[in-house]
């Protein structure tokens, strides 16, 4: 078994136009019409990678993902942005593409870990005679964290549309990669001047889907049937049937009980569905939701009752698992490397000294790596998939009658 090959490159192409970007795409500011971003491989000098993308908890809405590489910037200073004789500048500047790929052995492609840009480069000198280099780099979201709209118009449409027409609006003209689910609920027409980002991660919640970038940089948005598992996953386990894993945290506690949900949607009457056999054992917790876009109170009302029934239960779930891709077969290794945020798994453990099995249907909602020359390490933070999934015909594990409930 042998590690992946760890590839590291930057876009330190200065000057390249680039059609309705806020920097690159400048008249008269010497940015060449034409040109295409040329990647350098710069791995001979990383030092250590780390990777973070999603979000917390499934609550949350997904947050950019962000990557640290340290550089050996001793021998030629080639990494600091101040030095003229680098052979790399002017180019080193913030906004440039950075990709983090790897190469998993006896394969002829590499696997995308990251795709973004480098918000900071921080030259460090610890003595005399060392120089390094931190890079923190963020994915496509710093670019709509940072369009401000003016009055934003977009008619009623389902959700996916709504954030198609959004990215594609000439305001944000975001021109990445995008894939884009067609949304289960119907959004209300809006008209807003609001930040692009934040407008999207409103209805992300009012759909109860899911918007992040994907490891290639792609933005994708999952409508909420879309995010849930089906009874295919890739299996982890501890018996050496499955993909082994490191560690794995099982948490029961009260962060994610809540009992009362109560949502408004812009222009609609509050709706609030409760259990009160939940706030007997747990007192009343409260999920509030303002400001959706639905363009209806029962579709709000509906999602009121779905998340009651997710979250009024304290219920055994794993939270957290830890791979190290080192150890791993190749074919485990592309399996692993290959999934993605919102991807379906199962969790198998046989706890000692207990004799079962415990076995959870997972969704993934965090993806970390730590990179050095010497380790190789996975972290998913992940939710509790059963406990989210609707009912589906003909399904062994969401199928069930009287346990999953039926969508909306």
């Amino acid at each position: 078994m042998a590690a992946p090959t760890l590839r590291v490159r930057f876009g330190f192409t200065p000057n390249v136009f680039t059609l309705d970007d806020a920097i690159r795409g400048r008249l008269d500011s010497g940015n060449v019409l034409g040109g295409a971003t040329t990647f350098t491989d710069v791995t001979t000098f990383v030092q250590s990678v780390s990777i973070s993308r999603g979000r917390s908890r499934d609550l949350n809405s997904f947050v950019s993902g962000s990557a640290a590489i340290t550089l050996e910037n001793s021998a030629d200073g080639r990494f600091n942005p101040a030095n003229v004789s680098g052979p790399y500048y002017p180019g080193i500047e913030p906004l440039i593409e950075v990709v983090v790929d790897c190469l998993v052995d006896g394969q002829s492609s590499h696997t995308n870990l990251y795709r973004g840009f480098v918000t900071d480069w921080v030259t460090q000198y610890p003595n005399k005679t060392t120089s390094k280099v931190q890079v923190s780099c963020s994915d496509a979201f710093v670019k709509l964290a940072n369009i401000e709209t003016t009055s934003l118009s977009v008619s009623s449409t389902d959700s996916g549309s709504m954030v198609s027409s959004i990215l594609g609006n000439a305001q944000v003209a975001f021109s990445g990669s995008t894939s884009i689910d067609t949304g289960n609920s119907t959004m209300q027409s809006i008209n807003k001047s609001t930040n692009a980002l934040s407008l999207i991660q409103e209805i992300e919640k009012s759909e109860n889907g899911s918007f992040f970038a994907g490891s290639d940089g792609t933005l994708n948005f999952k409508n909420r049937h879309s995010s849930f598992p089906s009874a295919t996953t890739t299996v982890f386990s501890d018996d050496g049937s499955d993909i082994p894993y490191l560690e794995v945290n099982q948490p029961v506690d009260d962060d994610l009980i809540f009992n009362v949900i109560n949502l408004t949607r812009e222009g609609g009457s509050q709706q609030t569905a409760q259990d009160t056999a939940s706030q007997g054992k747990y007192l009343k917790r409260y999920l509030e939701r303002n400001n959706l876009l639905n363009a209806s109170d029962s579709d709000v009302a509906l999602a009121a009752t779905f998340l009651l029934a997710k979250f009024k239960d304290a219920l055994p779930r794993f939270s957290q698992m830890v791979l190290n891709i080192d150890t791993l077969s190749t074919a485990n290794q592309l399996t692993v490397l290959g999934l993605e945020l919102s991807s379906a798994i199962k969790i198998e453990i046989t706890p000692p000294g207990e004799g079962s099995q415990i076995s959870r249907q997972s969704v993934i909602d965090g993806i970390s790596f730590a990179i050095t020359p010497d380790d190789f390490t996975l972290r998913y933070n992940v939710s509790d998939a059963v406990n989210s999934a609707f009912f589906r015909l003909n399904d062994t594990v969401f199928g069930a009658l009287n346990d999953d409930r039926l969508g909306y």
